[in-house]
């Protein structure tokens, strides 16, 4: 899904954090950010990078961990359904034998 600007960012005021603030505010290293840069949100500013509050919470989310929780913990919740494989395992066939080659 690809967001523009207006569809994510609630923020009333601009304010704009750089690598070291953002890495500093979600806890991580600048390194991370850097090197995932192309896949996290953010605002090119030239050659400067920022993040606002909204990308923030974005990449945030991104890398949250919900691990699996009783229906009790959280009401209201659909319970989790597992689905059907793909491909039944009887219908798995090993591959074929391979020849040896000689070596001479």
């Amino acid at each position: 899904m690809r967001f523009t600007r207006r569809d994510y960012c609630v923020c009333t005021e601009v304010r704009n954090w750089d690598l070291e603030q953002a890495a500093e505010k979600l806890k991580c290293r600048v390194r991370f950010l850097e090197d995932n840069l192309a896949t996290l949100p953010h605002q090119k500013l030239g050659r400067s990078v920022a993040f606002c509050d909204c990308e923030l919470r974005l990449i945030q989310g991104l890398f949250s961990v919900l691990p699996e929780l009783p229906d009790d913990v959280l009401p209201g919740r659909e319970p989790v359904t597992q689905q059907a494989p793909v491909a039944a395992l009887a219908a798995i066939k090993p591959s074929a034998t391979r020849r040896r080659s000689a070596v001479g």
